[in-house]
């Protein structure tokens, strides 16, 4: 893939606050994970995970520590071969949610 598909979000991305951009590489996640998934899907929701990963910074405690777990899980899960992707979907879902709520404070 040449370009991000996250560009047809709402570029430029550089302008988004990591919150919005939290909700955003969910969304393109949740988008890509269903259950008759192909695997450019699944690469896809792969690399928006990895995004995700990327606006995490590792100094910045326990909560950083966590959502870098999460995502390790999401990622693990996303690579099992026939498994069910209903607990990844969840996880992402969650955490969109707590990233919208940090929007709108």
């Amino acid at each position: 893939m040449s370009t991000s598909f996250l560009n047809a979000y709402r570029p430029p991305l550089e302008l988004a606050s990591p919150a919005e951009l939290a909700v955003e590489l969910c969304d393109a996640a949740l988008l890509r994970l269903c259950p008759s998934a192909t695997a450019t899907r699944l690469a896809e929701a792969q690399q928006a995970i990895s995004g995700l990963v990327a606006l995490v910074n590792p100094d910045a405690g326990d909560v950083a520590s966590n959502l870098l777990r999460l995502y390790e899980y999401c990622l693990h899960r996303i690579n099992s071969p026939g498994d069910d992707l209903q607990s990844v979907r969840a996880t992402l879902s969650t955490l969109r949610s707590a990233f919208a709520g940090l929007e709108e404070r």
